[in-house]
């Protein structure tokens, strides 16, 4: 049987000034996958509310009142794993492609359809989606390091200070571990405790 996958919300900051965009945004965002809809009208505005809080999506339209944007997306980029889509004026679309390509960034050219502004929101959402797995894969493994570092450590101990041979000291920890059902980690740090 198929595990059925609950369905993610995210959170999308708009970086805008025009309200007819603003609103525009606001009906394609409301089909339920963003939990969390957030509206600043500059980069100033919208870099003081990235300092509080993460945001899966950044959407910005340019040009911005305080500066055109791309040098804002650009630092954003580089700052955070946001998935990021600019929209800007048709006429300046390719070269503003040009200068954010390389940060990963999504540009689309007004004039917008809802289906090209509902695509790339997905495509940027999917994006996120492997992020966050792949994040959650490299904690799981450093957690796994550093349990096998000090396990490591105990058997070390075991072989120095109880003249346990390596193979003895694995073995005392694998069955004393079992017969106490606990965690062989937590055999070690009480082994550590007792001798440092």
């Amino acid at each position: 049987m198929a595990k059925v996958q609950e369905r993610r919300q995210y959170s999308i900051l708009i970086v805008s000034q025009s309200e007819q965009l603003n609103t525009f945004v606001k009906k394609v965002v409301s089909d339920g996958r963003f939990s969390t809809v957030e509206f600043r009208r500059s980069a100033a505005q919208a870099a003081q509310e990235l300092m509080n809080r993460h945001y899966d999506v950044i959407l910005v339209s340019t040009p911005l009142p305080d500066e055109f944007g791309t040098n804002f997306v650009m630092d954003i980029c580089t700052r955070y794993t946001s998935g990021v889509l600019v929209i800007t004026p048709g006429d300046v679309a390719d070269d503003v492609t040009e200068r954010v390509i390389d940060y990963g960034v999504v540009v689309l050219a007004k004039p917008l359809t809802n289906r090209a502004l509902a695509r790339n929101l997905r495509h940027l959402t999917a994006i996120q989606n492997k992020i966050q797995e792949t994040e959650k894969k490299v904690l799981t493994l450093e957690e796994r390091i550093k349990e096998m570092r000090v396990i490591n450590q105990a058997k070390c101990l075991l072989i120095e200070k109880e003249h346990m041979t390596e193979e003895s000291a694995h073995r005392y920890m694998n069955k004393t571990a079992m017969d106490r059902c606990i965690s062989k980690k937590m055999l070690a740090e009480e082994i550590i405790e007792k001798w440092e």
